[in-house]
Parts: structure tokens; sequence; C-alpha cells
């Protein structure tokens, strides 16, 4: 994996802390130590040039883990020129001409570490979405432990990890913790679009919010946004693709991989993963043909999920299910295949709608329409109900814990300015429904699968570019639902490819909203009651994705997990062992239990239950050890 990890301490960290946050074996190490301060980097060869980054006044060094694409606003702004690796370079000129607030108009993926001696302070800046995040912890006050990875703090001697019971019930409920919380006491993520400085004189803490959303719709025909959307998307693209690179897309068989595909210039290699050839991979299939693309399916086997629950937990920053991590069980095929991945995440979150609550008609045992119209949601109750509509409450394994929704709404507050939401400021109720799921990236439930990617190789989601993110803002609600973005613009840039069927709908992305939408209710209802074809196994899906509840019946790692894991889940106050039981038994006898199971199985392989656990005599050891 990749990452930025140290602290502000006049002791150097041990390397357990240090070589956590390092994945393979051609990432390239870096190691800085100074008077009260370390930092600790490991990143991809394409991306790590010469780090730090010196200022011209050699007073000032910058470390850059991820990408920098450009700088500047609107029509100010200049794409980044030069090779992969100069992002860190790039941005200490940045800090030679405007100090630190160059990071207001920096567009990228991207944490940065910027140490400037002169003045004494050490600030770890995020970008608008903290895609790849900070977190911190104060042991007393003064001295700062940092790490991109959750898991790797409590290797620090320093932190004394305990678990926050509320905050570990998000997750546990909801797949993820809100905000800039974590499960662990004491710490808390860097928020998104925010500067962090430490003043190395007294220890002191400030943190300044350069960026935050505000959906400010400007009511314009939707050809107009249409043009603009793809245009810009076209554009991002292109500026960010070279001739000398192999490019990897993650090609599922619906439109957002499919756009980026259209938008690519060059020819790409696609992965699709699936347990079998399904309607799903057959679309991707097609799609890459088309496209005169390298199609390579990476085909789980029946040991797939039992060997991710081993791997993937120790990368996890519980934001999202160890199988969330898809690809990592694939990455030696991928890294050998390309230099760069790219994926169409996050077009959902910004142009699809799927963060409103749309309405629904139930037809009984027929099924369900998604209606093109929302629910208002009017107050704080109304947002915590749309977070926890499917949610199981109470949890058999979390005994004489609260309602999950009372959890939720005590760790959110309105105030003059906004809402503020477990420790993130939004600028109105309305900005925390649109944006409170991937403001920061850690809130989403699939945080884990855009960050994983990141571990592998150089990574990359057009979505994300400040341009797009800026031009969401202004596009008018009812287009989210009534209208849809990302076909209208695969059939402008590719009218071979808005021919194929999207593999949930069955209906050609050609089609105007009306007989999409209509044409693909019908074609889901006749799937479901028709004639659709059937999986080879019961937890077999024509998705991408297995049925997770029948996956957990059709195996057993997930009870040899619980009952390997006794001891823990007797030792820890807020949790249960013969709830752990019932939960399954339940799931087992029929009742879906699968969305908590995930959740408790995730967290029982996470390492940093090992140090919450461990005894007072081996924590006395290991910190002897660290101090000798």
């Amino acid at each position: 994996m990749v990452g930025l990890c140290g602290a502000v301490d006049d002791r150097t960290p041990p390397d357990e802390f240090v070589d956590a946050i390092a994945w393979r074996d051609d990432e390239v190490a870096h190691r800085f130590v100074d008077d009260g301060l370390s930092v600790f980097g490991s990143f991809h060869p394409l991306l790590s040039g010469e780090q730090p980054a010196r200022a011209r006044n050699g007073e000032a060094l910058v470390w850059v883990w991820g990408d920098v694409y450009g700088f500047g606003a609107d029509e100010s702004y200049v794409p980044r020129d030069g090779p992969p690796d100069g992002s860190a370079r790039y941005c200490a000129d940045l800090y030679d001409q405007y100090g630190m607030d160059f990071v207001r108009e920096l567009n990228g993926d991207f944490g940065l570490v910027v140490y400037d001696r002169t003045a004494g302070t050490v600030s770890l800046v995020t970008d608008r979405v903290a895609t790849r995040p900070f977190f911190i912890s104060r042991p007393d006050g003064e001295r700062l432990v940092f790490s991109s990875l959750l898991q790797a703090l409590p290797l620090h001697p320093d932190v004394d990890p305990q678990f926050e019971a509320p905050y570990l019930q998000e997750y546990f409920q909801l797949r993820r913790v809100f905000g800039v919380e974590t499960p662990l006491s004491g710490v808390r993520e860097v928020p998104p679009g925010s500067i962090a400085t430490v003043d190395l004189a007294d220890g002191s803490l400030s943190v300044d919010t350069y960026w935050r959303p505000s959906y400010e719709p400007v009511d314009e025909d939707f050809e107009t946004y249409l043009d603009r959307f793809t245009d810009t998307f076209q554009t991002v693209v292109e500026e960010w693709t070279r001739d000398d690179l192999d490019y990897g897309i993650l090609l599922s068989g619906g439109s957002d991989s499919r756009l980026v595909q259209a938008a690519m210039d060059q020819p790409v290699t696609a992965f699709h993963i699936a347990d079998w050839m399904s309607r799903e991979a057959n679309v991707a299939l097609e799609a890459a043909e088309t496209a005169g693309d390298e199609f390579h399916l990476l085909q789980r086997d029946p040991d797939h999920e039992a060997a991710a629950l081993e791997r993937n937990p120790a990368i996890s920053n519980f934001s999202g299910w160890f199988d969330q991590a898809y690809f990592t069980g694939f990455e030696d095929e991928i890294c050998e295949e390309v230099d760069v991945l790219v994926s169409g995440l996050y077009a959902d979150s910004l142009f699809k709608g799927s963060k409103l609550d749309a309405r629904s008609l139930s037809l009984g045992s027929v099924g369900t329409l998604k209606l093109p119209t929302r629910n208002p949601v009017e107050s704080v109750e109304d947002y915590v109900a749309l977070q926890t509509t499917e949610v199981v409450d109470p949890v058999s394994y979390l005994p004489g814990r609260p309602p999950i929704d009372s959890v939720i709404a005590d760790n959110i507050r309105e105030t003059r300015d906004g809402v503020v939401s477990h420790g993130v400021e939004y600028g109105s109720l309305q900005d925390l429904v649109l944006y409170g799921d991937f403001y920061p990236m850690g809130a989403d439930t699939d945080a884990t699968f855009s960050r994983s990617l990141m571990h592998m190789r150089p990574y990359r989601t057009p979505f994300l570019d400040n341009r797009l993110l800026d031009l969401q803002q202004q596009v008018p609600m009812r287009y989210f639902l009534q209208r849809d973005f990302v076909d209208r613009a695969v059939e402008q840039l590719s009218p071979a490819l808005a021919e194929i069927p999207h593999a949930r709908t069955g209906m050609p992305l050609k089609h105007r909203f009306p007989v999409d939408w209509v044409g693909g209710n019908l074609k889901v209802l006749w799937r479901k009651h028709v004639g659709d074809e059937t999986p080879p196994e019961d937890h077999l899906d024509h998705s991408p994705w297995p049925d997770r509840a029948a996956l957990l019946r059709a195996r057993n790692f997930p009870i040899e997990t619980i009952v390997e894991n006794r001891e823990p889940l007797r030792e820890l106050p807020f949790v249960d062992y013969e709830g752990a039981l019932d939960s399954y038994r339940t799931h087992m006898a029929g009742d879906d239990r699968s969305p908590v199971l995930y959740s408790l199985l995730t967290f029982l392989e996470a390492p940093v239950l090992d140090r919450v656990t461990e005894s007072d005599d081996e924590a006395s050891e290991r910190r002897t050890v660290v101090e000798q």
C-alpha cells in the first residue's frame, strides 16, 4: 500500500508503525527525521519522484501522497505539466509563490505534508473530499502521531488504542462512521478540504477548512449542462492520459465506466470481476470488443471471499467491508498489465441522484418501481431516518446499545451557519444530504473500494476532479432524477458504445429518459418474473458481486471466524459472543443479517483488535522493546 506517516515527537517511530503503510515490494520508501519531526512515505515508483521537495528558500519541505492535476479556478485553471512524478516539486514551487494558500486552488487526488522550518509548523493537507486520509492522535495534547492508515496508529507506542462504542456501532450497523470520527478513542481524521497545522513551539493544533461543497443551482436547460458536462469530462480525461503509459479501466456492464472508456483516446485494458460469465460480464465484454480494448475477466474462485477476509482488513479504515477491496486478489495480474488504473466511481453520487431519497411505488408481489421524484428531507430527523431506512435494529451482538438513529442524531447539531455532523460542517441541511456520504470519502460505504485501488497502482476517477465537482453544485436537482448525464455523454462521445444495453435495465444508453425509465422498469420486472438466466449457484448473481446473504450460508468461513475470535468477543464490554452466534444462526434460519455479519467479520480480522485486547504485560513488553 502507499501513504504517509510520522510523528511530531522527539522519538523516531518504531519500524512496525512505518512498515504498516507499505504493501508491495516495488514501492519507493522515503525516510525523513529531523528535530521533533519524522515523516515516512511509501509511494508508487511512477509518482514518487524526489521527496521531500524543497522550496527555493530551502526552509520548506513538501511531500505528496497521490497526484496533483493542476492549479487555478475557472478560466485561470492550468493543468500541471511535466512528468507523472513531479507533484511534490510542483507543490513546492507553488508554496514559494503563495504560501499555504496555494492548496485552495489545487486540483488533484492527494494528501500533503508541508514542513516549514522558518515558521516552525507542520501541516497535513487533504484534498476536497479527503480521498487520501490522514488519521491523527494527540497522546498528550502536544505530540502528534499521524498515518494514512487507521490500522497503523496503534502500532505507535504513544497511541493507547481503545474503542469508542458509539462510532463502532455506526460501523457495525451502517458500514461506515460519519464525518471525521473513528471507532478508536482519541483518533480523528483530518477534515476534507482542510489544512491541519501543528505549531512546533507549543504543540497547538489548528484546522483551516479551505473548501466545502455548497449546492447553489443555476436554472439553465438540460442540454446546456449536458454540453458542459461532456466537454469538461473529456477535457479532464485528455489532460491526464499519456501516450507512454498503459491504462487499465475497471469496466462494469453499466454506463459510468463506459463513459470513461468513451473519453479515452487510446486503447485500454478492461478488467471485469465476476464469478462467472454473467449478464453483466457479457455486456462488459461487448463494450470492450466494441471499443477495441483488451478484456480480462478476473474470475473469483470458491475461496476468494475467505482469502479476502484474511488479506483486506489490514487496510480497513472502517469505511466498507473486507470484500469491497474487490480487486486485491488479482493485484499481480493487474499490475503486470497496466501502469495506471481508472474507474467511473462517484458518478452515481454526483450526477445520478443516488444520495437523494427517490420516491417508490410498491406493486406488491410484482415488485417496486423507483419514481423520478424525491421525498423532501426537511429536518435532521428526516436525514437520520433516511440513513437508517434498511438498518436491522437491535443487533444481537451489541447488547444494551441504544437505537442507531439516536446514536447518529447525538452527533448532529444545527448551527447558525448550517449543520455539523460528526465533526464536519456543512453549509445547510441540503448540503449534508447531498454530500455527507462522501465529504469526506471515509463516510462512504464503498470507500474501501476506491482506497484499495490506490494501493495497487496510481489511480484516478475523473468524477472527483474539481471542475466536475464545481459543475455538479450548479445543476438543478430535477436533472439528477429526470435526466441521465452519463448515458447522454456516452452517446455524444461514442455512439457505438451507446448502442450496447445497460446490464441492469437492458436498455441501450442511447434512449432518452422517458423511454429508458419505462423500458428499464419493465425489463427488470420481466427478468424477475418471466425469463432470466439462473446463476450456476444460489450465491451467484448477474452483478459483479455475489449475493452476500446467500454466500454466508454457502461457506464455512463466517462461523469459523466468529468462533476463532470468541475470546476478544467475550473480553470487550460492548460486544457479545453469544449474540454473535445468535446473529449467525438467525441468518442461517432465513432472516438477512448479512450487513451486521460482514461488519463483524471485518472488525474481528482487523489488526487493531489485537492491540486493543492485548494484555497489560504484552503492552508493557512492546513499549520496552521500542524504547530500547
